[in-house]
């Protein structure tokens, strides 16, 4: 049976009372609850707030203690992107590079599929990241991890010129101020990026850690053949050019052949006017016959014996004295030496590009020789084993202001080196 409600009461009449969440006062304007029917109309109601739960109390705003969330950022950033395109991945890649960054391209790349991945490795800009290190670190290290865990895809880490990263790596050690401020923080974001990069080139190709350490090397000789163009010892014991070294001694040995020529136009064995025979031309050789050599009787022997030891003694110290052959082999290492360091030169200009054409050669090279060594460090800290050969040598005191380059220069052969200290000590053969 349907109840009536009660009667409208009078505003006038019953004042209403303030908010309430009391279930003893009422629920509203009225003053009792009759039969289920909440007494008093048009009252406003409060609800209770004890019942509520703790997530209903919750209230976000920008606070500093937000971010204790953000490992959930890390989960979502994890998840991989299966429904963008490759053309719209290329170019979210590109623009969150040129807008600097770096680390959400990084995240975008972990974020991809394989297959997408896939699709715009060959049309990535893998030079210009390599050019913007150490900033584009993030990126690199994206895209490598993702090559080197594509299990079953044959990703070729070659897209990514491991060769010129670890030389863009040598180039950033190469600069004393920025691996000082590098070693006093062993946590450093960029070495930390570095041993990551070094790591995953070194697993997948073994081949580039002989590589640096051969570049290294090159290096290294590059600068010590620079002090191995001082002055040389020449026969009359002193030290000058070689240039004029070997002008004194071509001088001398023209001498010593005129001597010889004189010698012989002196004892009579060669006549004015050369005369050509032949089988078929000439006057028969009858002093140089067989039969005329069995005559000869013992003053015509003993004659020919004194002019021949004569001449001898003439021509014997041009051909026994090897100081114009000596020479001509340091003057054939300089010229390879010159090459070598014009070779390493043009290199580093080709692989670094803010190295300036008109600097003085050997700081750049002792620069990145020293580059060369603290990548090598690196991988060394790795567990990496290098070869002995491969710890740095010192080629700070690299010099040119005398012969004792040629003297102990590891790269004169030891006919160079005897010659040296054969003159500088007074001693001849």
């Amino acid at each position: 049976m349907l109840q009536l409600p009660p009667p409208l009461l009078d505003c006038g009449q019953v004042s209403c009372p303030p908010w309430s969440a009391s279930r003893a006062v009422g629920l509203g304007c009225g003053t009792a609850v009759l039969n289920g029917v909440v007494g008093g109309g048009g009252g406003c109601i409060r609800p209770d707030r004890n019942t509520r739960t703790n997530v209903q109390k919750l209230t976000w705003r920008n606070s500093p203690w937000i971010k204790g969330y953000s490992h959930l950022e890390s989960k979502v950033s994890s998840m991989t992107i299966t429904d963008v395109s490759p053309t719209v991945a290329m170019k979210r890649v590109i623009l969150l590079y040129e807008n600097q960054q770096y680390r959400e391209a990084a995240n975008f790349i972990n974020r991809l599929h394989r297959s997408t991945f896939k699709s715009i490795l060959d049309d990535l800009p893998v030079d210009m990241f390599v050019e913007a290190m150490p900033q584009s670190l993030p990126v690199l290290e994206a895209l490598y991890a993702k090559v080197f865990l594509s299990d079953g895809l044959n990703f070729p880490l070659r897209l990514l010129r491991p060769e010129s990263v670890v030389m863009q790596m040598a180039k950033l050690f190469s600069h004393r101020e920025i691996f000082e401020s590098v070693l006093l923080n062993g946590q450093d974001a960029v070495i930390l990026s570095c041993k990551k990069l070094i790591k995953v080139i070194v697993l997948s190709e073994p081949r580039l850690k002989k590589q640096m350490i051969n570049r290294k090397r090159a290096l290294e000789k590059a600068v010590e053949g620079m002090g191995q163009h001082g002055l040389v010892g020449t026969s009359d014991k002193t030290l000058m050019n070689l240039h004029e070294a070997l002008k004194v001694e071509f001088e001398r040995a023209i001498h010593q052949y005129k001597i010889a020529v004189q010698k012989l136009d002196e004892l009579c064995l060669t006549p004015k006017q050369l005369v050509t025979r032949s089988l078929s031309y000439g006057p028969a050789p009858t002093k140089a016959s067989h039969q005329r050599q069995l005559s000869l009787r013992q003053d015509e022997i003993q004659e020919r014996l004194i002019k021949n030891k004569s001449l001898l003694n003439v021509i014997e110290p041009t051909l026994t004295d090897h100081s114009l052959e000596l020479l001509l082999k340091i003057l054939r290492k300089r010229v390879e030496i010159d090459k070598d360091i014009i070779f390493q030169f043009t290199q580093l200009k080709k692989e670094v590009k803010d190295v300036n054409p008109e600097g003085v050669v050997a700081p750049i090279l002792m620069k990145f020789s020293k580059g060369c060594s603290r990548v090598l460090d690196l991988m060394k800290e790795l567990g990496d084993d290098l070869d002995d050969d491969a710890s740095s040598s010192d080629i700070s005191g690299y010099h040119s202001d005398s012969d004792s380059a040629i003297a102990n220069g590891s790269l004169q052969s030891r006919g160079c080196r005897r010659y040296n200290l054969m003159y500088r000590s007074g001693k001849f053969l």
